[in-house]
């Protein structure tokens, strides 16, 4: 499997348009406290979301709740150091969106009720960055990331 940069993209689509001016201004990435290296690395400045944005890009994280199942691979305790108020689910989703550079959060939902969770969730203010790398270093000892 060939992974791309945000360069390499950039490169591409400059060669395909045969100029710099592309049309090219958005990238999606999976994204999640499962998935979390963009996360990680978004929060230092570097990687695919901080390359994306330094050009001006739009970031679009998929598979914020890493297919539905990070509900049941989180805790209440993990839900509440990022936001007491919410369900683990709105937690998690939130730490996606509040993820520095991502402009959308890509999702879907199987009940009327948890398309209004997520949207509700999702007019938080963001999570300081200071939360995330708490929220981050709890989950760094139990998956391989």
């Amino acid at each position: 499997m060939r992974l791309f940069t945000v360069a390499d993209l950039d490169r591409l689509a400059t060669e395909a348009a045969s100029s710099p001016h592309h049309h090219l201004k958005t990238i999606q990435l999976p994204v999640s406290l499962v998935m979390d290296s963009a996360l990680a690395a978004a929060l230092d400045g570097r990687g695919p979301i901080a390359d994306a944005t330094a050009r001006g890009w739009d970031v679009h994280a998929s598979a914020p709740l890493h297919g539905g199942g990070l509900p049941a691979l989180a805790t209440a305790e993990l839900a509440d150091l990022l936001h007491p108020r919410l369900s683990i689910a709105q937690a998690c989703l939130l730490a996606v969106a509040s993820c520095p550079g991502v402009s959308k959060v890509l999702l879907s939902a199987s009940t009327p009720a948890h398309w209004d969770a997520a949207r509700t969730t999702l007019d938080e203010p963001p999570l300081p960055a200071e939360t995330l790398r708490k929220a981050l270093d709890v989950l760094a000892p139990h998956h391989p990331d």
